[in-house]
């Protein structure tokens, strides 16, 4: 069931076009790389403060409030291409395990941000006290990034995954 209806979106003339276009398809594929570095980045840079890796000019709250409308940004643009580039392959991706283990950390992303939002990412006590960061702060940061790095890993190790036998695209 979710197969076919994978490759009845993939086979939408928009996408077919999409995966065929010797120009467009790589271009949203650089768009899609160059807005995840750019998200990416403001990510590393927000939770290496809550760690206390870096010197704080500003307080961690200043930090991830400055970035939180940035980050929000990245993110919606980043998906958006991704999702196109997933709706061009939609088949090839249903088969390959490092997409699966992209999305499994995605989801586990979403977790991590209920669990810690009201606790970190919204608290301004938690990051701007004085001295270390406390320790809730530490392990949101942490676990941020140990997610994050994982997404971009699978994520660039999909490609490497071939189609499997009898799946071709044009």
């Amino acid at each position: 069931m979710l197969l076919a209806l994978l490759q009845s979106i993939q086979n939408l003339g928009f996408f077919v076009y999409l995966r065929s276009s010797g120009y467009l398809y790589p271009v949203i594929l650089a768009l899609h790389l160059s807005t995840i570095s750019l998200f990416g980045g403001m990510i590393v840079l927000s939770d290496l403060c809550l760690l206390g890796w870096i010197p704080r000019q500003m307080s961690g709250a200043a930090v991830v409030e400055g970035l939180r409308m940035p980050k929000r940004i990245g993110f919606v643009v980043a998906a958006t291409f991704g999702l196109l580039l997933f709706c061009c392959k939609a088949e090839q991706y249903y088969y390959n395990v490092y997409f699966r283990t992209k999305l499994l950390l995605l989801a586990l992303v979403a977790v991590h941000a209920l669990l810690f939002r009201s606790r970190v990412y919204n608290s301004g006590n938690e990051m701007a006290a004085p001295g270390p960061p406390q320790v809730q702060a530490r392990l949101a940061a942490l676990l941020s990034l140990v997610l994050w790095a994982g997404i971009l890993t699978a994520g660039r190790a999909i490609g490497y995954v071939p189609a499997p036998r009898g799946l071709h695209f044009l």
